[in-house]
């Protein structure tokens, strides 16, 4: 547990350290026969900053309708070409971003730093709504039957009509942690419950129509560093969540009860991987491995892949795209996982801390660093 401890603090002080000298920007790939991570074009969307306080980028791309959509950090929402990069429409939001946007219907709806929830036309980028929550939306949106969840810095939980932005609730949690990583995780709608997981390692279930807690599980015992920041995955009806430093869960989402304990730390959701035999869950590690496991948890399989933290898993053409804190984005063969192809982010304080976008055959990353890649 102490390695574990030690590795968050590690992340912590990577994301937020100061720097007085850079190292010049130079992406580099490692370069296969049959090099699969190809990008066509990137973006330096870094904002201006003071020397001595590099900003850090961690929010996440959108693909939609070919085109990608990211926050920049100058207070910019963007929207870009997806074959050629070429800009579509930048629109001023004053604020940074901690989050992807989604896309509904004809909108792109995203969440800022300044706490505005804003709505925009996905190709005009014309503002339906802006909505002021109070504090920092660390969170993409969710979208169910008419109405978007967000969690916010403050611990606090919203629900919004996705038509106009009204807000419908809001479940306010007092969190005494003073160690925490400041990031949250995205709630997750299961039939009638919003599953959301939080700074004081619990796990706690929201009525759709009210945000009335409905149950509560606490997901670790630890005294530090216990946040729930990852999203709930729903899985053969059972919910697979855990917090920073402690073994994964799985859950009935009925009652909250914990029906088993992993033997291992997931770093990230799972990626599903089909399997005649039934349908198995590939995890990332902070250590760098990808555990392949059974739907009860069991271990298939353990690859190390990476001496960095393991913070994105998606399918990728005929493989796996995998980015780490290690400042690489790697190609991994679908049944193997041999790496195949690996790709540098090219800077000292380059890594992926967001999601990889992979759709429409394209496969769309933002570092740390604020530089946009976009690979096909």
């Amino acid at each position: 547990m102490k390695k574990n401890f030690s590795l968050v603090v590690l992340i912590i002080a990577f994301i937020f350290s100061s720097c007085a000298q850079l190292k010049s920007y130079m992406p580099a790939r490692e370069v296969t026969k049959s090099p699969a991570l190809n990008p066509v074009w990137i973006k330096d969307i870094d904002p201006a900053y003071e020397s001595g306080n590099l900003p850090i980028a961690l929010q996440s791309p959108l693909i939609h309708e070919g085109i990608v959509y990211v926050g920049h950090n100058s207070g910019f929402m963007q929207a870009y070409e997806l074959e050629n990069g070429k800009p579509i429409w930048s629109e001023a939001d004053q604020s940074t971003y901690h989050a992807a946007p989604i896309a509904y219907k004809d909108q792109i709806i995203y969440g800022t730093v300044q706490g505005r929830v804003i709505s925009r036309h996905y190709t005009t980028g014309k503002i339906k709504y802006s909505v002021d929550l109070g504090a920092s939306i660390e969170t993409k949106g969710v979208v169910y039957q008419g109405r978007i969840f967000f969690q916010l810095r403050n611990h606090q939980v919203f629900c919004l009509d996705v038509e106009t932005g009204k807000i419908l609730w809001g479940y306010k949690r007092s969190i005494s942690y003073l160690t925490t990583l400041q990031r949250a995780s995205v709630p997750v709608v299961y039939k009638d419950k919003v599953l959301v997981g939080l700074a004081d390692g619990t796990l706690v279930a929201l009525s759709i129509e009210e945000g009335v807690m409905l149950y509560e599980t606490k997901l670790t015992t630890a005294s530090k560093f216990v946040d729930v920041d990852n999203a709930a995955f729903i899985f053969n009806d059972k919910v697979l969540i855990g917090a920073v430093g402690s073994p994964l869960c799985l859950l009935d989402p009925i009652t909250g009860k914990i029906l088993k304990r992993a033997d291992f730390i997931a770093s990230r959701a799972p990626v599903v991987v089909a399997n005649e035999a039934g349908d198995q869950l590939l995890f990332g590690t902070p250590t760098g491995e990808l555990i392949l496991t059974d739907k009860n948890l069991n271990t298939l399989s353990k690859t190390h892949v990476s001496e960095g933290l393991i913070t994105s898993i998606v399918p990728f053409k005929a493989g796996y795209a995998v980015s780490t804190t290690n400042g690489e984005i790697l190609y991994l063969e679908r049944r193997t996982y041999k790496i195949l192809d690996k790709f540098s982010l090219g800077h000292s304080y380059s890594a992926v801390l967001g999601d990889m976008e992979s759709r429409e055959n394209y496969l769309s990353v933002l570092s740390t660093r604020n530089r946009l890649y976009t690979f096909h």
